[in-house]
């Protein structure tokens, strides 16, 4: 029997620190429409639901994934883990891939990679992410079993484990084994998510770069950077908030 791997994006209109930053605009199209189609280039995930909230300010986002012909649910603003397991009620599946919205980079074959790893190390592991310092911030990805949502979203009761939902699983809760994707990159200090202006800048110049198309790879914007080290520096100075701020 093959498994069902359902793909999870977290997104909202109401962001504190750069408000309405995933319908921002480059070369024509919205970060989100960057971070949908390059999800929809992955070759391992049966289904993408995008997880939003009930707040009128996030009608937009179910707008979109009308128009984009993908499918979206609706819940609690300021409980993520929430919506998430809402997800797995309407679409079931067996693995969940969590990725956020505010990623217009994210690399769907390096997606594909991990859940393959994570496929072939269920035996040992519930759990598998990139790690923190092996990739650039914005290609973020975690794979783990269905069974770990549910159970994180039964226990996991602190404010933190509800807002970036899979603390419960990860780091408070020996019960799961959790790995991290092997990679000799060390590559955490790049910044490639948007949550300030000046990520925004550096995405644009970025994207810019590929001329408004979405069928580049990670490694193609690293070399970009490599080729123009200035770039870097645009949002070097942003640190990233912690679980608890």
């Amino acid at each position: 029997m093959t498994d069902k791997i359902l793909c999870i994006s977290q997104a909202r209109m109401t962001s504190t620190r750069l408000p309405a930053k995933i319908m921002k605009q480059v070369c024509g199209r919205s970060l989100l429409d960057y971070h949908v189609s390059r999800l929809l280039r992955s070759q391992t995930i049966d289904q993408l639901v995008l997880a939003t909230t009930s707040n009128a300010a996030d009608d937009p986002l179910e707008i979109f994934c009308i128009d984009a012909d993908i499918d979206c649910i609706r819940g609690p603003e300021d409980d993520v883990l929430a919506r998430y397991y809402q997800a797995l009620q309407e679409y079931p599946a067996d693995i969940i891939v969590r990725v956020t919205s505010d990623c217009p980079l994210i690399d769907p074959d390096l997606m594909d990679q991990v859940i393959q790893y994570y496929r072939d190390h269920r035996d040992r592991y519930d759990y598998i992410t990139l790690g923190p310092t092996n990739f650039p911030r914005g290609l973020d990805v975690e794979v783990f079993s269905a069974r770990a949502l549910e159970r994180a979203y039964f226990h996991g009761h602190e404010a933190h484990q509800r807002e970036h939902v899979t603390p419960y699983i990860y780091r408070e809760n020996s019960e799961f084994n959790c790995g991290i994707f092997p990679s000799d990159h060390r590559l955490g200090h790049h910044r490639w998510c948007v949550d300030e202006p000046e990520d925004f800048d550096l995405i644009t110049k970025i994207l810019t770069a590929f001329q408004g198309k979405d069928n580049f790879s990670w490694q193609e914007c690293l070399t970009y950077l490599d080729n123009n080290p200035d770039w870097m520096t645009i949002n070097s100075a942003i640190k990233q908030k912690s679980l608890k701020e």
